[in-house]
């Protein structure tokens, strides 16, 4: 039976690749996005995940076309970098209401559709970030909002693992997305700015939607079975290596 797949923030970027991740697999993939993929082969709602009605009207055009859901993927977020001082409630509110209610009200009303009794393997994967176990500059309010998505996928696991359900968390590192290539490009010495954050993986190389997608498949596959509230480090080595300064 082919497996039925939500991918929020499917449109672009990491998430994109997931989606895609698991349509190589055979997968039927929903994209809950506020903006359609340039790739007609998925299905799309437009969906504020972050608006309770919203999520209800996702979760109800799921039910009335597959019947199920067998795999959620939590990837929709975003980024205000502000320093602390400066930061207002407003944009504090904002990068929660996004990255963290999200989470919560897709987490919570997928739980009858995978706990009908037909659902295949039932499995939720949340995308956290690097930045909610160490810091970058004026990224509090992301590095917060990820750490909370890393707590919620421990509770998660604990609370619907006895209904068969497992969820997990992957935390990426530097992934060589458009958003990225746009803030390197702002250097004038670009070739010595990526040697500079290649040296910081010991793997030698930038991140990959890709590895963040192979990753997630992974981990909602009965192949990863005995594996849930894990918040699984995807960063090229980059949180093992410790900083050394220039002798």
């Amino acid at each position: 039976m082919t497996r039925v797949v939500i991918v929020t923030g499917g449109s672009q970027n990491i998430g994109l690749a997931i989606a895609r991740g698991f349509q190589a697999e055979g997968a039927r993939v929903i994209i809950a996005d506020l903006n359609p993929p340039n790739d007609s082969s998925f299905s799309f709602h437009k969906t504020n995940v972050a608006d309770e009605d919203s999520v209800q009207s996702l979760y109800a055009m799921v039910e009335k076309d597959f019947g199920r859901l067998d795999v959620l993927v939590n990837n929709a977020g975003i980024c205000i970098e502000t320093p602390i001082t400066d930061m207002s409630v407003d944009d504090w509110d904002k990068v929660m209401t996004v990255n963290v209610r999200s989470v919560f009200l897709m987490t919570k009303y997928a739980f009858p559709l995978m706990t009908n009794g037909v659902s295949q393997n039932p499995a939720i994967v949340n995308i956290s970030s690097i930045e909610g176990q160490g810091a970058n500059p004026n990224h509090s309010v992301y590095g917060a909002s990820k750490g909370a998505v890393a707590s919620f996928t421990h509770n998660t696991a604990l609370e619907y693992g006895p209904h068969g359900i497992r969820c997990n968390a992957i935390a990426p590192g530097w992934i060589n997305t458009p958003f990225n290539e746009a803030f390197l490009d702002q250097y004038p010495d670009r070739a010595k700015v990526d040697a500079e954050i290649k040296a910081l993986h010991p793997v030698g190389r930038l991140g990959l939607p890709e590895d963040i997608a192979n990753t997630a498949v992974y981990l909602a596959s009965e192949k990863a079975g005995f594996i849930t509230g894990q918040e699984i480090v995807v960063a090229g080595g980059r949180m093992t290596k410790l900083p050394t300064p220039s002798l």
